[in-house]
């Protein structure tokens, strides 16, 4: 902290206490008065350049020149006005002056010699004029008029030399103005030597590229942060604030930019003018609220956006007569605003914010330039424009707060880095520790695996086994296949051994003919669609058992009804279970042809049959009991249904594996309905092309995940 009230020290403080050192010890320039400056006692050469300040003779609404002024002076009242001023509010017989108009300024200035290399420096006016020397035109800005029509603003300015051969000046400004909401001079014009002049503007101009140069390079210094970490706003704000201002610096005072650009107009210079004030200090405002947001209100930052915003949309759409009048409650406001600034960083203070200090000294100057430069154009005050060097002061704080908390962050990332070498070194021997008791876990974890895997290895042999003993028990598909010359069977288990299973086979019995009148042997064809209470290894023996009562009931017994088959199977197989206290059970379809009498027997237990005639599609459903299962409290009943058989009728017996498996665009099971559809699409097919495209049907409803919900079983026979 101290380091930086040294800094300031000497940026500010001494160079101000030179100044006054230096204007205590210099000769006392004199003042005008009443249209008269007496330099009789003042060399131009060894004291130096001199300002034109005090009271001019004064013309309203008059163009006069060198010549006339005497006889019209005898005409007029005479009226005197000081310079620099602006006519505003001044009384001329009786009337109240506002900013438009048109006038006459006169000085007499006595010297005390001819000067062959006199020059004068002339900065902005309000808003044309041109300058006679003793009676000559010698310079002329924009282009004077006695209406908005006449005239052309123009705000360059200009530093003309002309000779005097004698000991008398007489200067004539003719100035109007219908564009500003102030009209006439209001900054000084020096007179010196063309020497000293060139100097003191080239040292001015100096000054103003200096101030413009720092603050660009800190906008591009602070940018460059910005990128580096665009998470702190604050940066950003700062950069953006810092080339509207240095931008500013250029179009006011000297305004380099337009002897840069001389065709820059007049307007144009004034709306950048008040755009770059306005649109800067409220970058500023966001500035401050990116840094301490706890104590600057958003709301409050909010509507100076909002209102400032307003502003620069009020200064571009709007003529200067009419954005001009503003600026004076604007002023007001951003005092308001300034002082509020100042709170909010003494708070910072006092909340230990980092670099508060700081910024609350460096903000404290840049607030009492711009309050100086408010009061210096409200005419309150003979100073000066400072704002940019308050704002350089500003910068420059920023900078060494930028530093300080750089520094304080590297000091903390070398904390850091010592205590994280010590915790890694720390971490290092802890993951060694627990890599040596990953080892030894992950060896015995082998070894459990290897164990496991031989299990495995064993349970799946004894699984394969099981399959080939189940498909040697239960019979080849070749033996339907061959029995019936357009058939398939697509037996598609969910895992190795299957609960679904179908059953075949042959019974020869004495029976009559149609006509009954003529016995003879009769041969039966019995095929069976079964599928068992659950899947895998325990379905697998539900179908063992299934296979071995079915060959006791009908190859042993010679039974040919379906139902009394049925019926039959239900009993004895709850006969089987119930001795160990299983309720397992199975859904069947059963039928029977008689080829010699051209009947088709069908019976089902909780599974219907399908059969396409003619294009149409039949179901004849079948009991709604199942095969075992003691939770049935009413009599189980298996009807036989008799159907007459004609040349291509097809016959179609299932389990509900097909139908119940899940998939398609939403997940959803296939459904009844779509497999009966499908069944009749595909009909008219050969049997063995059929069975193709139901495997293709299947396998596309489950997808890409391949997930098979239950054993699937089809048989499909035409006769």
């Amino acid at each position: 902290m101290k380091s930086i009230i040294y800094i300031l020290y000497f940026v500010i403080f001494i160079p101000l206490l030179s100044a006054c050192a230096f204007d205590k010890l210099a000769k006392e320039a004199p003042i005008a008065q009443k249209g008269v400056l007496n330099l009789r006692s003042w060399d131009l050469d060894k004291d130096g350049v001199v300002n034109l300040d005090g009271e001019w003779e004064f013309f309203w609404q008059k163009f006069l020149i060198t010549d006339s002024i005497p006889n019209q002076t005898q005409k007029y009242n005479q009226h005197f006005l000081k310079v620099p001023s602006v006519w505003n509010h001044h009384i001329v017989d009786g009337e109240r002056l506002s900013g438009n108009g048109y006038a006459t300024y006169r000085l007499r200035i006595l010297l005390n010699g001819d000067y062959p290399d006199l020059s004068i420096k002339l900065l902005s006016f309000g808003t044309a004029y041109e300058l006679y020397a003793n009676g000559k035109l010698i310079v002329s800005n924009g282009k004077i008029g006695k209406n908005a029509q006449e005239m052309k603003p123009y705000a360059l300015p200009l530093v003309c030399t002309f000779p005097i051969y004698s000991n008398e000046l007489e200067l004539v400004i003719q100035v109007s103005n219908y564009y500003d909401q102030h009209g006439g001079f209001w900054n000084s014009i020096q007179l010196g030597n063309s020497r000293q002049i060139q100097i003191y503007r080239d040292r001015l101009v100096a000054i103003d590229l200096l101030l413009a140069g720092c603050f660009l390079i800190m906008a591009i210094y602070h940018l460059g942060i910005y990128f580096l970490r665009r998470r702190d706003t604050s940066a950003l704000y700062f950069s953006l604030g810092s080339i509207l201002f240095g931008l500013r610096t250029l179009i006011t005072d000297e305004r380099y930019l337009l002897h840069l650009f001389p065709f820059i107009s007049w307007e144009t210079n004034l709306r950048l003018e008040y755009i770059t004030f306005y649109s800067g200090f409220s970058l500023y405002i966001m500035f401050f609220h990116s840094l301490y947001r706890e104590e600057f209100s958003r709301k409050l930052t909010t509507l100076i956006r909002i209102t400032f915003f307003c502003l620069i949309v009020f200064a571009l759409a709007t003529p200067p007569l009419f954005f001009s009048k503003s600026l004076v409650y604007v002023q007001i406001m951003m005092l308001l605003i300034g002082v509020y600034v100042l709170y909010t960083l003494i708070l910072a203070i006092l909340h230990g914010r980092e670099a508060a200090k700081i910024f609350f000294l460096g903000y404290l100057v840049f607030f009492a330039a711009i309050t100086n430069d408010i009061l210096f154009d409200a005419q309150i005050i003979e100073t000066g424009y400072f704002a940019s060097y308050g704002l350089l002061v500003f910068i420059l704080c920023q900078s060494f707060a930028l530093s300080v908390r750089y520094a304080q962050s590297l000091s903390h990332i070398e904390d850091l880095k010592d205590n994280l070498e010590i915790k890694v070194e720390q971490r290092t021997a802890e993951i060694s520790q627990q890599n040596q008791a990953l080892e030894q876990q992950k060896a015995e974890i082998y070894k459990q695996a290897q164990v496991i895997e031989k299990k495995n290895q064993n349970t799946m042999a004894s699984i394969n086994y099981a399959s080939r003993i189940q498909q040697a028990i239960l019979g080849s598909s070749e033996a339907i296949t061959s029995n019936f010359e357009d058939s398939f069977i697509l037996l598609r288990p969910r895992d190795i051994v299957s609960g679904d299973f179908y059953w075949y086979t042959e019974v020869k019995r004495s029976g009559s003919t149609l006509l009954g009148s003529e016995h003879k042997t009769l041969f039966f064809k019995v095929i069976v669609a079964a599928d068992c209470t659950g899947h895998g290894i325990p379905g697998a023996f539900m179908t063992v058992l299934g296979n071995t009562l079915l060959d006791e009931i009908i190859n042993e017994n010679r039974v040919t009804n379906p139902g009394k088959i049925l019926s039959l199977l239900d009993r004895k197989l709850l006969m089987k279970l119930q001795k160990h206290n299983v309720n397992d059970g199975m859904d069947m379809t059963m039928l029977i042809f008689d080829d010699e009498n051209n009947k088709v027997s069908f019976s089902g237990a909780n599974n219907p049959l399908y059969f396409v005639r003619n294009g149409e599609i039949t179901e004849i459903k079948g009991s709604k009991f199942p095969i075992g299962s003691t939770q049935y409290k009413e009599k189980k009943k298996f009807d036989s249904h008799t159907i007459d058989a004609q040349a291509g009728d097809v016959f179609y017996i299932f389990s509900d594996g097909f139908q119940d498996q899940f998939g398609g665009p939403q997940g959803m099971k296939y459904y009844k309905k779509r497999f009966r559809e499908f069944l009749l699409s595909i009909h008219h097919l050969p049997m063995k092309e059929q069975k193709e495209l139901l495997e293709k049907e299947l396998l596309a409803w489950m997808g890409e995940e391949e997930h098979q919900t239950d054993d699937v079983l089809v048989i499909g026979i035409r006769v």
